[in-house]
C-alpha cells in the first residue's frame, strides 16, 4: 500500500515591514512601519550609495520623523500626509531646495521599497531646483583675499590657502580637497573623482597650486592637506564634517579681515571660478567638464546672470550671420 502525502506551503513576504490598508482605490501605509522600512533600506543602500547620498537620506528621515511626532499619532502614509509634511516644512521656513532634497530622498526610498506606483504620492510636492542666490566673487575680490596680511602658519592662513587652492584647481569642492591623496598628484597633474557625481577631473598642476601643496607636504599623512587623519571611511567622513564646519566659520572671519562684504562659504570659490570663466567667454561645456558635472545644465546654477550687454552682443552676431535687412 502506498501512502500519499500532500504538502501545501504558504509563503508570506514582508517587504520592508509593509503594512498596507486600502480605502477605495487608495493605498495607505503605516507611517511608523514606513520609517522602520526606510531606515532598513538606507542600511542596505550604504554598500552602493555615496556617503553624501546616505546623509541626505538620513536627514530626510529625521525631519519626517519629527513631523510625525508632532502629528501625535501613527498616521497612515498617503499623498495627503506628504502634502501636510511639505506645508509643515514651509511653516518652519525650510528653504525650497532643502524641501526638494527631503522629498526626493523619501520618494527614492519609497519607490525602492514599495514600487513605482507610490511615486504618485510625491506628484504634487516640490521636487525641483529653485533658483538660488548667486554666490560668486569678482576677480578683484579673489586678489584682495590673496594679498590680505595673515600670520603664516595660522589656522586662518590654512583657510585662505584652501579657498585659493579650490579656486586655482578649477573650483575643486572642499570634500575633494579634504580627501585628496598624495598619489593623486603625479606627472604635473591632479586627478580625482568627484565625491558627489563620480565624474573624473584632471587638472594641470600650476605653480600657484604647487606652492600651496608644498607648504603642507607631509609624507606621514595620507592626505595632502591637514584636515583628516583616518583612512577608515566612516571615521574619515566624521572628520570631514567637522573640518567643513570649522572651515565655513573661519571663512566668515577671513571675509571680515579682507574687507569683503559677501558671506564667504566653502562653495563660493567654486561658483566664483565658474562665473569668472564664463565672463571670460570660456565655453559652457568646458566649464561643466572642469566642475565635474554629469549634466552641463547643472553648471548654469554656478554662473551669474548673463548681463544685458552680452545678450545684445549675442543677438547682434546672430542677426549678422543671416544678413537681416530692414
Amino acid at each position: 500500500m502506498k501512502l500519499r502525502l500532500d504538502f501545501e506551503f504558504y509563503v508570506h513576504l514582508h517587504l520592508g515591514e509593509k503594512d498596507v490598508s486600502e480605502q477605495g482605490n487608495t493605498k495607505h501605509l503605516s507611517s511608523n512601519l514606513f520609517c522602520q522600512a526606510v531606515e532598513q533600506e538606507v542600511e542596505r543602500q550604504r554598500l552602493i550609495r555615496s556617503t553624501s547620498t546616505i546623509e541626505n537620506y538620513l536627514t530626510a528621515i529625521r525631519s519626517f520623523k519629527t513631523f510625525l511626532v508632532q502629528m501625535g499619532s501613527d498616521s497612515f502614509l498617503c499623498h495627503d500626509l506628504i502634502s501636510q509634511y511639505e506645508s509643515w516644512l514651509h511653516i518652519r521656513l525650510v528653504r525650497p531646495n532643502t524641501i526638494s532634497c527631503y522629498m526626493r530622498s523619501l520618494r527614492s526610498l519609497t519607490t525602492k521599497i514599495y514600487g513605482e506606483e507610490y511615486r504618485q504620492w510625491f506628484k504634487h510636492v516640490y521636487t525641483g531646483h529653485a533658483k538660488t542666490d548667486k554666490r560668486a566673487l569678482a576677480a578683484e575680490d579673489i586678489a584682495k583675499l590673496k594679498h590680505t596680511p595673515i600670520r603664516p602658519g595660522s589656522s586662518l592662513s590654512l583657510t585662505r590657502d584652501l579657498f585659493l587652492f579650490s579656486f586655482y584647481a578649477l573650483g575643486m569642492p572642499f570634500v575633494d580637497m579634504a580627501f585628496l591623496r598624495h598619489e593623486q598628484i603625479s606627472d604635473g597633474q591632479i586627478t580625482y573623482y568627484r565625491h558627489k557625481t563620480g565624474q573624473p577631473v584632471t587638472i594641470k598642476l600650476e605653480p600657484c597650486m604647487q606652492k600651496i601643496i608644498d607648504q603642507y607636504q607631509d609624507a606621514k599623512r595620507p592626505y595632502v592637506f591637514p584636515l583628516l587623519t583616518s583612512t577608515e571611511a566612516s571615521t574619515a567622513y566624521t572628520e570631514y564634517q567637522k573640518a567643513l564646519n570649522h572651515y565655513n566659520r573661519a571663512l566668515k572671519t577671513l571675509a571680515a579681515k579682507s574687507g569683503i562684504s559677501h558671506a564667504l562659504t566653502s562653495y563660493m570659490s567654486r561658483h566664483s571660478w565658474a562665473s569668472i570663466a564664463y565672463d571670460k567667454n570660456v565655453d559652457l561645456s568646458v566649464i561643466s567638464k572642469a566642475l565635474g558635472h554629469a549634466n552641463p545644465q547643472h553648471t548654469l546654477i554656478y554662473i551669474k546672470q548673463i548681463n544685458d550687454s552680452r545678450l545684445e552682443e549675442a543677438n547682434h552676431k546672430i542677426l549678422e550671420c543671416i544678413r537681416i535687412d530692414d
